[in-house]
């Protein structure tokens, strides 16, 4: 019985040994509501990699009755990429929505995925942070941690603005007089799927008064334009994901224009119809939604970073893809009687700043700011 006592003994004291050498592994992870993307490690400067892992935020349950062999693998429940290729056979569920957990079972789901694709062996100590909406409540962040919980091994949750800043950081450069550093004093706008963010950012994690959250942006444009389609061409009925890849590829902000003529089927027949005033219509909504909010956070900078933080003002996110957008937006903002404003795009091309800068927050926390499960 002895024996038996001190054998199962060495047998946990290996077994806790073996947890003990695990080796860690930090992820940096954009949580969006359409779309996600994590990293797992940080590119040399100047390297042609790509910088992070694009997933559609999405999970497909398989519709009742479906027959055996017509998903791959005859599986559950399908995520990203994969769940799109198939939703003709599933229902598909968003889990977030605004950028918050509004379905915890399908987000635990999809986090756990993810873990499968990052470590699927489950062999090492995957710490995780996470970008979460500028102004994520108490409430919010508990549901992120639940959800989270057995997909990671321990979290830790930034504001998105402030994420993107530090990810579009070059630290090769930060001591060049004439780099301007999105750091040290700046006001980014990340306009997303569910919200668009606001923060000033000065050099230290952001405060509650540095931060306002706006839930207008990318799928209240859908919604808008899917409206105005509806209301110009009232036999038209497409779905939201078919007014989604209209505004992707032909969204602006100004002056009205005509020339995104898009094809739609009518009773099964191809046509085609002009959108170019509708987008317009919807695209111009969220710029003057931005406008009015941008007006607010000036309001609430420091006198003395004022004048500097109209300089340096900067759109990033899906919505700043938007044709136009920046120099819409510092029209606006000098029309209205702000000196010299700058505003810029964090980049033309899509780069996954958010995600680069949780990674870089990922491998600069201290062990005890790590919430741990």
């Amino acid at each position: 019985m002895t024996e038996n006592i001190d054998a199962q003994e060495q047998e946990d004291a290996k077994a806790s040994s073996k947890e003990e050498k695990k080796r860690k592994m930090y992820v940096g992870l954009d949580l969006g509501t359409l779309q996600s993307c994590f990293v797992t490690k940080l590119n040399k400067p100047g390297s042609d990699e790509p910088s992070g892992v694009l997933v559609p935020t999405v999970v497909g349950y398989p519709e009742d009755g479906i027959l055996a062999g017509i998903l791959p693998g005859n599986s559950s429940m399908l995520h990203g990429d994969e769940a799109l290729s198939n939703q003709l056979h599933l229902r598909l569920v968003y889990p977030l929505s605004d950028g918050v957990v509004s379905d915890l079972e399908a987000t635990k789901s999809f986090l756990n995925y993810l873990r499968e694709k990052i470590d699927p062996e489950r062999k090492r100590e995957v710490l995780c942070v996470i970008g979460i909406p500028a102004v994520a409540d108490a409430d919010a962040k508990e549901n992120l941690k639940k959800a989270a919980d057995g997909a990671f091994d321990g979290i830790l949750f930034i504001p998105e603005p402030f994420l993107a800043a530090l990810g579009m950081r070059d630290e090769e450069r930060v001591g060049d007089p004439d780099y301007q550093d999105p750091v040290s004093n700046s006001l980014f706008i990340d306009i997303g799927a569910g919200t668009t963010d606001f923060c000033i950012v000065q050099g230290y994690f952001p405060k509650p008064e540095d931060l306002m959250s706006i839930p207008f942006a990318g799928n209240e444009v859908d919604v808008i334009l899917d409206q105005a389609i509806r209301d110009a061409y009232p036999e038209v009925d497409v779905p939201l994901a078919m007014i989604r890849d209209f505004k992707e590829s032909y969204s602006y902000v100004g002056e009205s224009e005509s020339g995104a003529r898009v094809k739609v089927p009518v009773e099964g027949k191809p046509r085609k119809i002009e959108i170019g005033k509708q987008l317009g219509l919807s695209c111009n909504q969220l710029l003057d939604e931005v406008f009015e909010t941008v007006k607010k956070v000036i309001a609430m900078a420091s006198p003395l970073s004022v004048f500097s933080l109209l300089q340096n003002i900067i759109l990033t996110g899906g919505g700043s893809r938007i044709r136009n957008i920046d120099q819409e937006l510092q029209r606006l903002l000098a029309d209205d009687g702000y000196e010299d404003p700058v505003v810029r795009i964090s980049a033309r091309e899509v780069k996954p700043f958010v995600a680069i800068g949780a990674m870089k927050v990922a491998k600069a926390a201290r062990e005890d700011q790590w919430v741990r499960f």
